[in-house]
């Protein structure tokens, strides 16, 4: 005989992971403009205690060299990897890039923040680990249930790892890059396992011309990721610039961000248009004023707050507050964009399935 899937209870804990995932980037990001990335020199411990310390005097007075030389012996076998898949730059980036042998101090504020960080990525993965316990029991009825947990359930063990990279290699850049786009995937599973169990109940999105919408919901999606991969180019310069300048110079960052800046700024009003007509195109495909209206309204509000927010960011020095916002918005667009395009392909399925059956 078999088992009931626990739809409802399944449901409650995909929902409050996908939530606990986007407050990680919200903190990521505060960890991020704060400049606390580095707080803990090693991972997964704290400077080596699973609680890491009040003040300075509780650590040995050569704990920076004992953490760097740590960091540097686990560079060697990274870069050993990395050079044996046939990236030798990346290698070598690895083991001698610029700032890689930096050593850092205890600063009680940083090592904090760092520390909460941690400690919401270990609740994501508890939650994981229940989703995907819970879905087992779609195993035999929505078998993808299952196999896509499990999928998001390795993703965030890589993602650990990646994360100990991108500590042990001091914050390099292009890790930090990777870490963001697999907290993107992460969203994007979580998601279709939300539409997979969830798709009998979505109601509002009707047929109108659904192949024509979800195409120009893949061109805004494309684009729009486009836009996201370019926004951490703009960050990493920041990050050089704040290393080279100081932040007493923090008003004359921008200045001298370079094309990738402005490129980024000119780029946001083209996204801006495209997603004015995607929206005109989603209303005439909403009957009723239900949660795909909500949807579909909170997505320009989203891309235009999105764009405010990069307005005051330029303007007015960076404000620390409004980074992890910033951040936090072009995730929360893309992962509407991407539902709205999984309810359309359902529905068009569903359709399908109905005129040939």
């Amino acid at each position: 005989m078999t088992k009931e899937p626990k739809t409802g209870l399944f449901i409650k804990f995909n929902t409050l992971t996908i939530i606990a995932v986007y407050f990680l980037i919200l903190v990521g990001g505060i960890v991020r403009s704060t400049g606390s990335g580095m707080g803990c020199p090693d991972w997964p411990k704290c400077f080596g205690s699973y609680i890491p310390p009040t003040t300075e005097s509780e650590l040995p007075e050569d704990y920076k060299e004992r953490y760097a030389e740590k960091r540097m012996q686990k560079n060697e076998r990274l870069a050993g990897l990395v050079r044996s898949m046939g990236f030798p730059g990346l290698a070598n980036d690895i083991r001698k890039g610029k700032n890689v042998e930096e050593t850092h101090g205890f600063n009680f504020a940083r090592t904090w923040t760092e520390y909460v960080n941690r400690l919401v990525g270990v609740a994501v993965g508890f939650l994981i680990i229940i989703c995907t316990v819970l879905s087992y029991s779609y195993i035999h009825t929505k078998k993808r249930v299952f196999f896509l947990s499990v999928a998001a359930l390795l993703l965030v063990i890589f993602q650990g790892w990646i994360g100990s990279l991108v500590v042990s290699t001091n914050l390099l850049p292009g890790m930090i890059t990777f870490h963001m786009i697999l907290a993107i995937g992460l969203i994007a599973l979580l998601l279709k396992v939300r539409v997979i169990t969830t798709k009998e109940r979505i109601e509002g999105l009707m047929s109108y011309k659904p192949y024509k919408v979800r195409r120009l919901l893949v061109i805004c999606m494309v684009l729009f990721f486009a836009q996201i991969l370019m926004g951490t180019q703009v960050r990493e310069a920041i990050d050089s610039l704040a290393l080279s300048l100081g932040e007493n110079q923090r008003f004359s960052w921008i200045e001298n961000l370079g094309i990738i800046f402005y490129m980024h700024r000119s780029y946001s009003l083209i996204l801006l248009v495209l997603h004015a007509y995607l929206i005109y195109r989603l209303t005439k495909s909403i009957a009723e004023f239900k949660t795909s209206k909500y949807l579909v309204w909170g997505l320009l509000v989203l891309v235009v707050a999105e764009i405010l927010t990069g307005a005051v960011l330029a303007n007015f020095a960076l404000p620390y507050v409004l980074q992890p916002i910033h951040l936090l918005l072009a995730l929360m667009i893309f992962g509407i964009q991407y539902f709205l395009y999984l309810i359309i392909k359902e529905k068009e399925v569903s359709a399908h399935q109905l005129t040939n059956g």
